[in-house]
């Protein structure tokens, strides 16, 4: 932000300086402001802000006699806890305890000072709600404002001169709260419960509430002359359309950067609009305007962009993540000069639904309108992305929990497991700035939905377009987002609204980007150019073809009956080994693009037992089967007891049992079948031919059961900033998401590929490994030549005739033949654990006196006879270099800590191991 303000403190426009410069002096002034900077949006650039954020607030019910601080951005359930009104809303079943903030008028109440000074000069005092979550209408000094507060997603700006109320001294601003006020579902679809968040028990028009509150910043923002409401900025590529990476600086095209700034006049005026980019401080372009009073006007200044001045910003794993700042200045007559900053990247993406491989291709259909059917895949500055991420849903149910830097964290965790893309899902929420900012950052790519899903369908109004509309102009700038979609799963060819209202809002807003249906879809038939998905200008009309974008198949827990889950135990098969099919592969073969599949699951003992009594300390709840409120597991989501069955047999007594023990032992295995399960279906959409593999879901909402593979990641009891990994995420990051990939499957059916841009000779090393003594067997030992990817395939065949399944597994290894940098490995058991014959591991741990110079710990290890599947869990906050591991003998893990220096006190004192044998023994 250009320029911020405390209570009491007054931050004027600072004089132009250089875009890194102006960013360090805003975000020193920002320090203190609000509990986390990141939640801050963009403000108005106006001669100056004053914000209400913070704890001087107060919220009141009259019917209930209640008066308590509140904070804002929060939420009221929130407030309640703080205030010890409620207990822990997510203990046990306590979100169902909704009598206190539910059917009840609740007001939100602080005040602002202003100087005989203020009232009397000619400006425009505007108030701003950043977000307002439900129903509320706001007063200042008892003047109800004129527009109700009815869209979470909507920016909400009032002219407070226009009350006639406002008086030197103290005003008073209050926000009522009311449960009659019809929102029209334009809130996170996620409230109130889904497949892996809390069901309430409130409802609106039938479909789920539960909080509500100020969630974003509010504040003043004081317009003499003219203010700045949005600057945004869309790169466009010049150059002509590449099919191989751009890898050598300066090689691709020139840039143009359309910066279109949205004006509030308070008087009428002229306006003298400057940018700049810090990649050329020595080029501007400027435009003079002649604003009317009271009117808002739209400017777009067009930059060229030399491919000598810039370097590209690329995808997580293929190149770096260059940022460039640009500056808007506005010169006026009446009031000051404003500065408004934006951060940019300078990328080109597309999206390929036929063979671009082919010249002729290239040419037809970069003139043809709609979409191919041979398959789907990204291209970024030239180069074929193999995608693998996962879906990201909200971190939070209740916003005044929400953290910055826990975004941050995860966003980094999904770097550190070699993601390099995010489906930013449509029944959740649009993000605050640091979460994009760190995906900026790190180089996750964002196929971004807006936010539609089920019943919270859109209406085509003015409210709606102002959410839009609001929502484009704040976040568009991010190079991280490339693709804007209208819906989750809202299958847009029989529910017209979705390409006749809400896309062409979207281009209307947005033609630098892909556009697409929903997700999944088929494409288009029209409104989009051919070749890449972009925007051609024509009415977007969605196509029902063949299949290139898949959701699922999703294994849902079952065996225990709950909120989601059937008492049938559902039982499925492990795939342990997988099978492997060679196919034709390379982005010239038909190829199909995955953005939603999945493995239900719980989480750690130290996440789960922090909202439980001991006594429901057990994956059954210790009671027996029922969803209503006598078992709070039954609450929990999905059971686990297929999951647990199919791969560690059968467990009935464990599962009924409760204690600390028995939970740890039913979490850990509930956990290691969610990481089996998925392994093997990503390994076998490996071995085919597929650029796109997203999971559902990468991070919970709670500390219970969802589908993630990080936990919750709200510094609550018991959890890890940003989310403890789950066995899941190291499988990720040490087996599945790396550029090259090796398995092996039945019969010693093996695949070794190549999804990364690097060519290389590589050495391949396959053993069976010993679960009785750790003595290895090599069975292959050899060298390989991997062409640059993505898509190549190298199918072969081991003999693994004289393994015994039971007692032993393989292990994989793919290094680089000149460096000796290990491009892959993998873990194959050749049956499932059940079967696996295993000795008593007894392994023990030493954690290092002192800390690395990177700030990581050694911990060692050590056991008397091999251990499978190793998982170490701490309160600590931080993840390990490694997780869900074979020890032989002895290794070292670091530990890696979150957001600051490693707690040695917290990490001894917490730290535990477990491993396969432990448990099956």
């Amino acid at each position: 932000p250009a320029h911020t303000a405390t209570r009491g403190l007054e931050i004027h426009p600072p004089p132009v300086m250089h875009a890194s410069l102006l960013v360090t002096a805003v975000l020193l002034a920002l320090t203190g402001v609000v509990a986390s900077e990141g939640l801050v949006d963009h403000p108005i650039a106006a001669d100056k802000i004053v914000y209400l954020d913070g704890d001087n607030w107060r919220a009141s019910c009259q019917e209930l006699l209640l008066d308590i601080p509140a904070t804002v951005p929060g939420d009221l359930i929130s407030d309640l806890y703080n205030a010890n009104v409620i207990p822990d809303p997510l203990f046990e079943m306590n979100w169902l305890n909704s009598t206190v903030w539910a059917n009840h008028l609740w007001t939100y109440t602080t005040s602002f000072y202003l100087t005989q000074q203020d009232l009397a000069a000619n400006t425009d005092i505007l108030l701003v709600f950043d977000g307002v979550k439900m129903g509320a209408l706001a007063s200042v000094n008892n003047v109800q404002l004129s527009q109700a507060l009815t869209n979470q997603f909507s920016r909400y700006t009032f002219s407070l001169r226009s009350t006639g109320k406002l008086m030197a001294g103290t005003n008073i601003l209050t926000v009522t709260f009311d449960d009659n006020i019809d929102v029209e579902g334009r809130y996170m679809s996620c409230s109130g419960g889904w497949d892996w968040a809390p069901y309430s028990n409130t409802y609106q028009h039938k479909v789920h509430t539960f909080t509500k509150g100020i969630w974003k910043s509010v504040y003043l923002a004081t317009v003499s002359g003219t203010a700045i409401e949005y600057v945004v900025p869309h790169t466009f590529y010049q150059g002509s359309y590449p099919t191989s990476p751009l890898l050598q600086p300066h090689e691709h095209g020139d840039f143009l950067v359309n910066v279109t700034a949205y004006l509030y006049s308070h008087v009428s005026e002229n306006v003298v609009l400057t940018a700049t980019g810090d990649w050329n401080t020595g080029k501007s372009v400027q435009a003079q305007v002649s604003v009317q009073a009271n009117t808002r006007t739209a400017v777009t200044l067009t930059m060229p962009v030399s491919a000598d001045d810039i370097l590209l910003w690329w995808p997580n794993g293929m190149g770096n993540q260059v940022l460039y700042n640009l500056v808007l200045t506005a010169t006026q007559d009446v009031g000051p000069e404003l500065v408004a900053v934006r951060r940019v990247g300078f990328r080109y993406a597309v999206l390929v639904t036929g063979n671009d491989t082919d010249p002729a291709y290239v040419q037809r259909a970069a003139a043809e309108e709609g979409t191919d059917s041979q398959g789907m895949f990204i291209r970024i500055n030239g180069a074929a992305m193999f995608a693998r991420g996962a879906n990201m849903i909200p971190m939070e149910e209740l916003d005044g929990r929400l953290n910055a830097q826990a975004h941050t964290i995860l966003v980094q965790s999904a770097a550190a497991a070699g993601m390099n893309i995010f489906r930013v899902w449509g029944g959740g929420t649009y993000y605050s700035d640091g979460f994009y900012d760190a995906c900026d950052e790190e180089g996750i790519v964002l196929y971004h939905d807006i936010m539609y899903a089920q019943d919270h369908h859109p209406t085509a109004d003015d409210n709606n377009v102002a959410e839009i509309r609001h929502q484009l102009r704040r976040l568009s700038h991010h190079p991280s987002i490339i693709l804007w979609d209208s819906c989750n799963e809202c299958i847009p060819n029989d529910t017209p609204i979705y390409y006749q209202f809400v896309m062409p809002v979207v281009v209307s807003e947005d033609m630098s980007r892909i556009i697409w249906p929903s997700c999944p879809a088929d494409g288009w038939t029209s409104g989009a150019i051919k070749l890449t998905s972009m925007p051609s200008g024509s009415a977007p009309v969605p196509f029902k073809g063949a299949t290139i974008e898949t959701h699922g198949p999703y294994q849902h827990g079952e065996g225990f009956h709950t909120v989601n889950s059937g008492s049938s135990l559902e039982p499925f098969d492990p795939r342990m080994p997988i099978t492997i099919t060679p196919v034709q592969t390379g982005v010239q073969h038909p190829n199909v693009f995955a953005s939603e599949f999945g493995c239900s699951v719980m989480s750690s003992f130290e996440s789960m037992s922090a909202t439980l009594k001991p006594e429901h300390w057990g994956i059954h709840g210790g009671e027996p089967e029922s969803t209503s409120n006598h078992n709070v597991m039954a609450q929990r989501n999905y059971a686990c007891d297929n999951i647990i069955e199919m791969y560690f047999g059968t467990q009935s007594a464990l599962l009924n049992q409760t204690g600390e023990d028995a939970f740890k032992k039913q979490l850990y295995f509930c956990m290691m079948g969610q990481a089996l399960e998925m392994k093997a279906d990503i390994e076998s959409r490996r071995s085919t031919n597929t650029f796109g593999i997203i999971t559902w879901q990468l991070n919970e909402i709670w500390p219970t059961g969802g589908w993630g593979s990080v936990e919750y990641g709200t510094a609550v009891g018991g959890q890890v900033i940003g989310g403890r990994w789950k066995p899941l995420h190291y499988f990720m990051a040490k087996y599945l998401y790396t550029d090259v990939f090796i398995t092996c499957g039945q019969n010693g059916q093996c695949v070794l590929k190549n999804d990364g841009m690097a060519a290389t000779t590589a050495s391949v090393k396959i053993a069976a490994v010993s679960l009785q003594d750790g003595s290895t067997q090599v069975l292959v030992d050899s060298a390989a030549n991997l062409p640059a990817g993505p898509g190549f395939t190298n199918y072969f065949h081991i003999d693994i005739s004289a393994v015994d399944p039971r007692a032993n597994v393989l292990m994989m290894w793919v290094h680089d033949q000149t460096s000796h940098v290990q491009l892959a490995t993998n873990l194959v058991p050749l049956t499932t654990p059940n079967f696996l014959n295993l000795r008593p591991a007894n392994v023990r741990f030493e954690v290092a006196d002192q800390p690395n110079l990177d700030g990581t710990v050694d911990i060692n290890l050590i056991c008397d006879h091999p251990a499978l599947f190793v998982v170490l869990t701490t309160q600590a906050h931080g993840r390990f270099s490694d997780n869900a591991f074979i020890l032989t003998t002895k290794g070292t893990v670091k530990f890696v800590p979150f957001g600051g220096a490693a707690d040695l006190v917290l990490l001894r004192a917490t730290l535990r191991v477990e491993d396969l044998g432990a448990y099956m023994l």
